[in-house]
């Protein structure tokens, strides 16, 4: 991971060729449709300016968890093989002359837009995910655009924008990824968490924890987030550990946890008073300190 992202770092921007598509959702198998818009010499040089400075503010790099956050200089690793980035990979990887932006339509709406930089045998795909349609905005934020002519140009003018930072990046195997939240909505993590939920809720060793699932289920809802913690309550499986519930009541009764258990099959009693507490325990993220002795909730559990 290290090396790559020190990869990603060291690539010549500079002496790079420059690309722009701009990409749509799409209910197709291929998930996207994408079109490529030629840029002239002043836009391209901009679009290098911003990733070389993101180059330099992003000096951090950790592995992405579903709840794991980046700060101001730190971006997240995955695998491509973990999300749906090759399918638009694939989309703005056919030839540029035979897939141009033909009319104004064709940028409205634009759910992103990617920017390849191309240098050697490498190419770094930077992907910035965009409002329901481009608008203006202020230049300190934004490069002010306008089509013209099939050609995206720099321009004083009110027209497209495009923000001075991208959401992730692509170098082979690797994404880097410093806008969590745009990066999972464009690849549509919110739609795997669902399913996660889902599947998890069939499991028989899950379901036998409570006499009725359905108060975790409302507590979780629709909510990203809520989503994203039972997504790491399945790939942490604690739940399943041999006499989970036995340790969880004694700890429960210890602690004050206020949790209640039915006293025949010993099943967790769910409720909305206790969904918030069941969720961190089912995440083992209500940690003892050796140090104070207290409990403390953590929005994340990282092993030491």
């Amino acid at each position: 991971m290290q090396a790559n992202f020190n990869s990603l770092k060291a690539f010549d921007y500079t002496q790079s060729t420059v690309h722009l598509w701009i990409f749509k959702k799409s209910a197709a198998a291929r998930k996207f449709t994408a079109f490529f818009v030629r840029t002239d010499p002043a836009l391209n040089a901009l679009l290098k300016t911003i990733v070389r400075d993101e180059m330099v503010r992003l000096t951090e790099c950790s592995q992405y968890s579903y709840l794991a956050e980046t700060n101001d200089n730190s971006c997240l690793a995955t695998a491509v093989s973990e999300c749906n980035f090759h399918l638009l990979k694939a989309q703005v990887d056919r030839p540029e002359p035979e897939h141009p932006a033909r009319d104004i339509k064709d940028l409205k709406g634009a759910e992103g837009y990617v920017v390849k930089f191309i240098h050697g045998a490498h190419t770094v795909y930077a992907v910035k995910r965009s409002t329901a349609s481009w608008k203006t905005a202020y230049p300190k934020k934004y490069i002010n655009m306008i089509f013209r002519n099939g050609e995206l140009a720099a321009a004083e003018d009110n027209g497209f924008s495009i923000e001075k930072n991208f959401d992730f990046y692509c170098l082979d195997s690797s994404i880097f990824i410093s806008g969590k939240r745009n990066f999972e909505a464009t690849m549509e993590y919110k739609a795997a968490y669902a399913q996660a939920f889902a599947s998890l809720r069939q499991k028989p060793d899950f379901s036998a924890l409570f006499t009725d699932m359905q108060p975790l289920i409302t507590y979780v809802g629709t909510n990203s987030i809520q989503l994203r913690r039972m997504a790491v309550v399945e790939q942490k499986g604690i739940y399943s550990r041999p006499n989970f519930l036995p340790n969880l009541q004694v700890v429960s009764q210890r602690r004050g946890w206020a949790l209640n258990f039915d006293r025949t099959t010993n099943q967790i009693i769910a409720c909305d008073q206790t969904a918030k507490t069941i969720m961190q325990v089912l995440l083992d993220h209500r940690l003892l300190s050796e140090i104070t002795d207290e409990i403390y909730d953590v929005p994340d559990a990282v092993p030491i």
